[in-house]
């Protein structure tokens, strides 16, 4: 029997679940919880690492976009879109990895490295940074699975004061990214420095870059009458452009090519072309899309 009782259409078939099999559901007591947390993590970054190249069938011939425009695609998931662009040989400065969160919870971590630590090793091979979005406890494991090819830059915080009637707690109250780069990469620190800093390091004369290592954002939540004309009716957690514009900053210059699998209402698309880059976006949601499409309608190539 589908799981979800004897209504016509409830559940799922046996065999359809993510592993393509029967499961069974185990008891296990709380004091084991921990080790198997590690053991599930542990596998999924082996099965990561030893993940074998594969190739995908390209949807269609597209060209990158040129600067300023933005490549919106169709649906696709971003494991499938990240392994195209791989394949096509695609280059790009910057990938953005904002998927839905899962529970903080021990499975919900073990679940969220799964799913991120392929997605981080694709995202290395065609970009020089990879950012990527969660709760901090999910996060924080891929600090200690992240792929060789990578390494941790940063640590970003973004924080916000006016969900007092979302959460009970400050925890509730922030998100997180962990910038990764490749070794070779290099950070655009000129976008932070004042025209004083300019002259000074000019002259060699200063002696520490602005870098976003470890930075806290503080920007309030699009929530209510808070920014109500940059709200598009995402209902995933949209992130003010003020949140990620700093962060392309810091990866991007001028003319380079920005990439989003996890695109939501496409809010990394406008950040882009507005700092002169190109991008290129897509989601495995229908609606997302639709919304993302009228977002940037006059950015989007024909």
């Amino acid at each position: 029997m589908p799981k979800g009782g004897t209504r016509k259409g409830a559940g799922r078939p046996v065999g359809t679940g993510r592993f393509g099999e029967r499961v069974v559901q185990l008891c296990v007591p709380e004091s084991l919880v921990p080790q198997i947390s590690e053991m599930l993590a542990q596998s999924a970054a082996n099965a990561a690492n030893n993940r074998p190249a594969r190739r995908t069938k390209a949807l269609r011939d597209l060209p990158l976009p040129p600067p300023e425009k933005v490549r919106l695609d169709d649906r696709i998931d971003a494991l499938e879109q990240l392994t195209k662009l791989r394949d096509e040989g695609t280059r790009a400065a910057v990938v953005m990895l904002d998927p839905l969160y899962r529970s903080p919870r021990a499975r919900g971590r073990a679940n969220y490295l799964a799913e991120m630590l392929p997605l981080l090793s694709l995202a290395g091979e065609i970009a020089d940074h990879v950012i990527v979005w969660g709760f901090p406890l999910s996060v924080a494991r891929l600090v200690d699975h992240q792929p060789p090819h990578l390494e941790v830059e940063g640590w970003i915080t973004w924080i916000y004061k006016n969900s007092a009637n979302r959460a009970r707690s400050w925890r509730g109250a922030q998100q997180v990214a962990l910038h990764l780069r490749r070794p070779s990469s290099k950070l655009q620190y000129q976008s932070f420095l004042t025209d004083q800093h300019r002259e000074m390091h000019s002259r060699g004369k200063l002696a520490y870059l602005m870098t976003h290592r470890d930075i806290i954002i503080d920007e309030p939540l699009l929530s209510g009458f808070i920014r109500r004309s940059e709200q598009t009716g995402f209902t995933g957690g949209q992130k003010p452009l003020s949140v990620l514009t700093p962060l392309l900053q810091m990866t991007t210059q001028p003319g380079d090519l920005v990439v989003d699998p996890t695109a939501g209402s496409g809010t990394t698309g406008e950040a882009a072309v507005k700092l002169g880059c190109s991008a290129i976006l897509s989601d495995k949601s229908p609606q997302s899309l639709k919304i993302a499409r009228v977002r940037l309608a006059q950015w989007l190539t024909s």
